[in-house]
């Protein structure tokens, strides 16, 4: 296993820790990074690791992932019979130190090789995200990390909703890893060193609105770039309308097949429910105009950018 050791966690404050983090790109990033990451990509990183302050809040899964690390990995060791030890470390590739790696813990194997153990927790919610299997943002923090330790197999432990335990086998994927290596690479000295913002992506919105939070009121002519990205919103809006269209039309065509039933189910097994039900909702109109002092009072201002395209004007 790596014996490039960057700082021992248990010596540092959350903050330090944080700052630490800021140096290099951690599992975590890794996906992100590769832009395989469905929540976060590239710019968001890139943030992270530019920004003079950390503005990182400790949220409440974030709290209760770091409490029930220990309990699963105790659980690990009981199901499996494994000897697993806590890493107290931050690591970092000797060849690539901008790649680091702060690991759950250590496996023993009965032939005496090592592998690493990474713990998560996952409420109900995201059950799904592992029906096929390891989410494929996991697979790629696995593969960092069995590259800055040097180690050629991973387990994932896993709790689920609060009541389901499961735990899988990662092995090396040299393939994988060379791309890891080479896209945070290239992160790394061609965006966070030079401060040379990467492209935004789908999953852009939020940092674009921390480095643009607010308009100036000039306006500035955009480059031919912008007439191309314009034309391809709109064949993505024309394409939208087109499957809105068709969905409408195969669920009332749904619709008229059941009639008056409220469930059935095809040849295929699939369930159809089209159930009567009820619901109440607030008449802000009625509201505004009746209590409009109550309405102020309860009215919170939202401070917002807001984006729109217009067509130009044909000549007349």
């Amino acid at each position: 296993m790596s014996k490039n050791v960057i700082a021992r966690i248990e010596d540092l404050s959350h903050e330090d820790w944080l700052k630490l983090r800021q140096k290099g790109i951690g599992g975590s990033d890794a996906a992100a990074v590769c832009g395989l990451n469905r929540w976060r990509g590239p710019l968001d990183i890139y943030l992270d690791k530019t920004a003079e302050t950390i503005a990182e809040k400790d949220t409440e899964a974030m709290y209760w992932g770091r409490v029930m690390e220990p309990v699963l990995r105790e659980e690990f060791r009981k199901r499996t019979g494994l000897k697993v030890e806590t890493v107290p470390y931050m690591f970092y590739y000797k060849e690539y130190p901008f790649m680091l790696a702060n690991i759950d813990g250590i496996v023993h194997e009965a032939d005496g090789a090592v592998s690493l153990l990474e713990i998560k927790t996952a409420n109900g919610f995201a059950a799904k995200d592992w029906e096929s299997g390891l989410p494929q943002e996991y697979y790629i923090q696995l593969q960092h990390y069995l590259a800055v330790c040097d180690l050629p197999k991973a387990y994932i432990a896993v709790l689920i909703g609060g009541n389901e335990f499961r735990y899988e086998e990662v092995h090396r994927d040299t393939e994988t890893i060379q791309t890891i290596i080479a896209m945070e690479a290239n992160f790394w000295n061609n965006h966070v060193l030079p401060q040379t913002p990467p492209l935004a992506d789908a999953t852009s919105d939020k940092a674009l609105s921390a480095l643009y939070p607010k308009s100036n009121g000039t306006s500035i002519i955009l480059p031919s770039e912008a007439d191309q990205l314009i034309a391809n919103i709109e064949d993505c809006k024309n394409l939208e309308d087109q499957l809105k269209t068709a969905k409408a039309e195969a669920e009332n065509r749904l619709k008229a097949i059941m009639k008056d039933a409220e469930c059935g189910k095809t040849p295929a097994g699939y369930s159809v429910r089209w159930k009567s039900s009820s619901t109440s909702r607030l008449d802000t109109t009625k509201l505004k105009a009746e209590h409009p002092d109550l309405v102020a009072q309860y009215t919170k201002a939202t401070a917002y950018r807001r984006f729109t395209i217009t067509a130009p004007k044909e000549d007349k």
